[in-house]
């Protein structure tokens, strides 16, 4: 049923009848924000990366008490830091000798618990 309310509201576009290309081309996001969107996906392929993600959720984490929560060397937690901070997914601030992390981009935080709930969990 849920299907059938679906495509009542979708507009067909067909290149043998009527098409709307030119309404679809100017409501597609520019390509620097698809470019920015798969950087966001392409983060969160990495299950590792996921949890990591969700351990931040409310916390400023350390690489060391990561790598005490997941059970991996601190090299591998850094290196994915150094990853989801390419993506300017998280950001780190200095205390004396220790870097703590943290989540900068509040839409990923959303889209995790949004994702996280069609799991049915």
């Amino acid at each position: 049923m849920t299907d059938m309310k679906n495509r009542q509201k979708l507009v067909r576009s067909c290149c043998e009848g009527i098409s709307h290309i030119d309404d679809i081309n100017k409501n597609l996001p520019s390509d620097d924000k698809i470019i920015k969107l798969t950087y966001i996906f392409k983060a969160l392929s990495d299950p590792m990366r996921v949890k990591m993600l969700f351990a931040l959720m409310d916390y400023e984490i350390c690489v060391g008490e990561m790598s005490n929560l997941l059970g991996v060397s601190q090299s591998h937690v850094s290196h994915q830091f150094k990853i989801l901070r390419r993506y300017e997914i998280v950001t780190f601030s200095k205390d004396k000798k220790m870097s703590f992390y943290r989540i900068i981009n509040e839409e990923v935080k959303e889209l995790l618990q949004i994702a996280l709930k069609s799991t049915g969990n």
